[in-house]
């Protein structure tokens, strides 16, 4: 039997787009890894009576009910009021709270070890609801909550993703473990394969038979920012005989060399594992970018084994002297265009003295498109200076991304790192998504 969970979230930041929630994906992740399935994520505004509702709602459809936010100290800080009500109406009474002395304790000296006066607010925290228990709180003001409403288990946990995690390894975990457990649950594996230069449609298409809904393992694919991605599940025997395993590993050789790692595997620390086999080094030459290619690429741990560096060269003329572009070709060609990405390639591994280069040229917007070469237009071009090899190849692409400046800016980030990590491969010739023919259309 599968035991099941669901995440509530609150807050009227969180309804209102002004902040991402990013608890619900860490917390069903978490319960994932020992058997618990979230099956719903919810969130409601800091609304007492809605709280007190999402509470009753899904304390009657799951086994553990987490709920995150709204334990702060202001007057807009209500789940401690909404689980009041909820509990109190699971036992037809009227929801209330009540100070816990050893809570207020807590507050107050976690207070005076800063040397900091507590606001009287803060004194809002220390209340419970009728019939529930406090967890201690290492990293903050606000305790927990935890409860039991019917069969539920209900957990409250802070909204600060440092107070919440703590709190969920250290209270909700072992709970979660020992629900499984007495279940009798099925055992749950899940997998993740990354790609890059698929169209989802594409990926998809080559590994229909797994996304059958009644496939045991399933596979879904996710996309983001041009690195699609399989999300692998299996329960039961399939979890435990090798069946996920096997599962990935048709993913991968279906999705070919565009596949570049598995779980918490990076594209940059995919490019890493093979420069550094190589003994090979990498420099880049950015405009559009604005160093975000370095940065993507350094955002590998030993990075620095195989990245040299860079140069972000906006300005024609820094095109010209840092990078050695030839300032005819730049007005004969223009900024953006092919020649002038295989020059700037050409030009970082030379003044670095590397095997690679990889340069992007191209226009993100919001202003500056034109008809031949509207927003979203980029040109991405590798260098190589194999040794030993009687001249230098040198290969640029045009892509058009879509989206504001910001998603092409990483649209194009991302792809400046597999087109390197394709070409030390030995793979320069393979077309991503996103890449046009000399036709101009888009490959798809």
């Amino acid at each position: 039997m599968t035991t099941r969970a669901a995440v509530l979230s609150i807050g009227d930041e969180l309804t209102l787009g002004q902040i991402a929630e990013c608890n619900a994906r860490w917390i069903a992740h978490e319960l994932l890894r020992v058997g618990v399935i979230v099956s719903e994520h919810r969130t409601v505004a800091d609304d007492r009576s809605a709280i007190a509702a999402a509470i009753t709602a899904l304390a009657n459809q799951v086994a553990l009910v987490i709920v995150t936010g709204g334990l702060g100290p202001t007057e807009d800080d209500l789940t401690r009021e909404g689980v009041a009500d909820a509990l109190g109406g699971a036992r037809q009474v009227e929801g209330q709270l009540a100070e816990c002395p050893q809570a207020r304790t807590q507050i107050e000296q976690r207070f005076a070890t800063r040397g900091i006066a507590m606001p009287l607010s803060n004194l809002r925290q220390a209340q419970c609801p009728v019939g529930a228990t406090l967890l201690k709180n290492s990293h903050g003001t606000a305790p927990g909550i935890a409860a039991q409403i019917d069969r539920a288990h209900l957990f409250c946990l802070p909204g600060p993703p440092h107070e919440m995690q703590l709190m969920f390894t250290t209270h909700v975990l072992p709970l979660a473990l020992s629900l499984v457990q007495d279940a009798g649950g099925a055992a749950v594996g899940v997998c993740a394969v990354h790609s890059c230069g698929l169209s989802e449609s594409l990926a998809a298409q080559r590994i229909h038979a797994l996304m059958v809904r009644t496939a045991n393992p399933l596979a879904g694919t996710t996309a983001s920012c041009h690195v699609v991605t399989a999300r692998i599940r299996a329960t039961g025997n399939a979890a435990i005989d090798g069946s996920l395993q096997r599962a990935a590993c048709e993913v991968e050789r279906a999705w070919g060399v565009y596949a570049f790692g598995r779980d918490e595997m990076t594209l940059a620390e995919a490019l890493g594992e093979v420069l550094r086999a190589r003994g090979e080094c990498v420099a880049v030459a950015e405009s559009c970018t604005g160093g975000g290619i370095g940065q993507s690429m350094t955002s590998a741990p030993g990075s620095s084994e195989w990245f040299d560096g860079g140069w972000i060269s906006y300005r024609d003329d820094f095109k010209c002297e840092f990078l050695g572009v030839d300032e005819k070709l730049l007005q004969a060609r223009g900024a953006v265009s092919e020649q002038v990405a295989c020059a700037m390639a050409l030009g970082a591994a030379q003044r670095a003295n590397t095997r690679w280069g990889v340069s992007a040229t191209g226009i993100a917007g919001p202003t500056g498109g034109t008809h031949d070469k509207p927003i979203g237009t980029v040109w991405i071009a590798v260098a190589d200076r194999a040794p030993g090899v009687d001249g230098i190849s040198t290969r640029a692409r045009e892509f058009r991304f879509s989206g504001n400046r910001a998603s092409i800016r990483q649209s194009t980030c991302t792809t400046a790192v597999q087109l390197v990590r394709l070409a030390a491969l030995g793979h320069a010739e393979l077309r991503l998504s996103s890449e046009l023919t000399s036709s101009g259309t888009r490959i798809q």
